[in-house]
């Protein structure tokens, strides 16, 4: 349940601050340069409510670290030994922040609301194009990954059993391999599911 409850809360926050970063870079971008406070006289204020704006494009930034947390404890999956696959997280939480930016900058640009202040056009096109390439390099790491872990994965009872017979292919009694199995399952070597499993066929074949 803990696996569940987790994936899902970090999953939901994940795509919540991914639309927060976009949203927020997008509104920006509708005010352009502007300067508020201090002792000189600006020539363009910010309006009012840039504050929440700011705060909502680095609180999706912060939250996504919070997303990345969430998911990361979740565990193995129910009835699997099998460790969370945290290196991915690291990538989706990359891709999706950059290409959230970049996404939030072009549609501040291009998109049919836009409508820039001034430098943001400028400013949204760089910040747009830049995402999209940073986005782009962790989206491509993920797709290698994964062709080199279907590459080389092999079955863990089919290895497990392979060196299993290899450490005993010198025992001829039943009895001697049986001792083998659950010294070998003491030590950590097999798992208890892995030493019924051989356990059953070394009573089969004898």
């Amino acid at each position: 349940m803990r696996y569940v409850i987790r994936t899902f809360l970090g999953m939901t926050l994940f795509a919540f601050c991914w639309v927060a970063v976009g949203y927020g870079i997008f509104q920006m971008l509708q005010i352009g340069t502007c300067a508020s406070g201090g002792p000189y006289v600006s020539a363009r204020e910010c309006p009012d409510g840039i504050e929440g704006i700011f705060l909502m494009l680095i609180g999706g930034v912060f939250g996504l670290f919070a997303a990345a947390a969430i998911y990361f404890g979740r565990g193995a999956p129910p009835g699997s030994d099998r460790k969370p696959d945290n290196a991915g997280v690291v990538i989706w939480f990359w891709t999706g922040l950059f290409w959230s930016l970049a996404a939030g900058s072009f549609l501040g640009v291009w998109g049919p609301e836009a409508n820039p202040g001034p430098g943001g056009e400028t400013g949204g096109l760089i910040v747009g194009f830049m995402g999209l390439i940073m986005g782009a390099g962790g989206f491509l790491a993920l797709g290698f990954r994964r062709r080199r872990r279907d590459s080389t994965q092999i079955n863990p009872l089919i290895g497990s059993v392979a060196r299993t017979a290899t450490r005993f292919s010198g025992a001829t009694d039943s009895v001697d391999r049986l001792a083998t199995l659950d010294r070998l399952r003491s030590q950590g070597a097999l798992t208890d599911a892995e030493f019924e499993t051989l356990k059953s066929k070394l009573i089969e074949e004898s």
